[in-house]
């Protein structure tokens, strides 16, 4: 799927009508900013500094621009030109020329870009979450990598225990919308598919030439990253619920039950 497929232009025209509001809703999210900080974490005791980084659906180039500035060099594509715009403006007068760049591009169309190689390729926050089929990615992305790359992809499962437990307060839609595998997303007046995949999918979705590495969930026992709110009017108990969040994030089952999973390969 290219840009020209109509389920991605949706998406494309969905962001490119909410990017003026897009940084706003992630700088004033603590409980978002907290997960972003996590993501980091898991990264950079992977991956030495000066790799090189292939970052998937970047949108305004917040997690591009951290990685730059941290020593890694980082290609961000996105299909949405107006998060591109915003992206390439944060980017103006940081001084990082050698190590950050943008194109708008789709993350099924990669194989014909002349864009080199890679030591990861890196998603967050569902960005991937928006194709039909894992591998077409994986296909696309495959002979952009070393030997050796990475896979990392913070993706949206398909069972939040945050979410279901909605259920207790009667909200039916939103506590099962991820059970059946796919649902829909209304942004800026728009409707688009969403697809919850599991890290078995993900590595399926890569083949046998790349071994899964490591799972971790994020925002189990915390809210989702659509809550904003909570942290601001219960920060101690916020506080309380993100020690015990990094306690069972990696254990099992709890890693499969987070808002996200980063779910992280190794090519062999």
């Amino acid at each position: 799927m290219s840009i020209r497929n109509s389920a991605f232009q949706t998406v494309a025209e969905a962001y490119d009508r909410n990017a003026d509001k897009y940084d706003e809703f992630i700088e004033n999210n603590p409980n978002l900013m907290r997960m972003r900080q996590r993501v980091y974490q898991f990264i950079t005791a992977r991956l030495p500094k000066d790799s090189r980084i292939l970052d998937l659906a970047c949108g305004t180039g917040t997690d591009a621009i951290w990685f730059a500035q941290n020593g890694y060099s980082v290609f961000g594509v996105d299909i949405s030109g107006e998060m591109l715009e915003r992206a390439k403006e944060k980017a103006r007068g940081l001084n990082l020329p050698n190590r950050l760049s943008f194109e708008q591009l789709s993350y099924t169309d990669l194989k014909d870009a002349n864009i080199g190689q890679f030591d990861l390729t890196f998603s967050n926050f569902g960005g991937l979450n928006c194709v039909a089929d894992m591998k077409l990615v994986a296909e696309s992305a495959r002979p952009l990598l070393k030997p050796n790359a990475r896979v990392i992809w913070a993706l949206m499962p398909p069972f939040c225990l945050w979410e279901s437990a909605m259920l207790l307060r009667g909200k039916f839609k939103l506590a099962t919308r991820r059970f059946a595998g796919k649902s829909t997303v209304f942004k800026e007046g728009l409707n688009y598919p969403v697809y919850y995949y599991t890290p078995k999918q993900v590595a399926e979705a890569w083949g046998s030439g790349f071994q899964l590495e490591s799972i971790e969930a994020l925002s189990v026992i915390t809210p989702p990253a659509t809550n904003k709110d909570f942290a601001v009017k219960r920060p101690r108990l916020f506080e309380t619920l993100s020690k015990l969040d990094d306690v069972f994030a990696p254990r099992w089952p709890f890693k499969y039950w987070g808002d996200f999973t980063i779910v992280s390969l190794v090519r062999k």
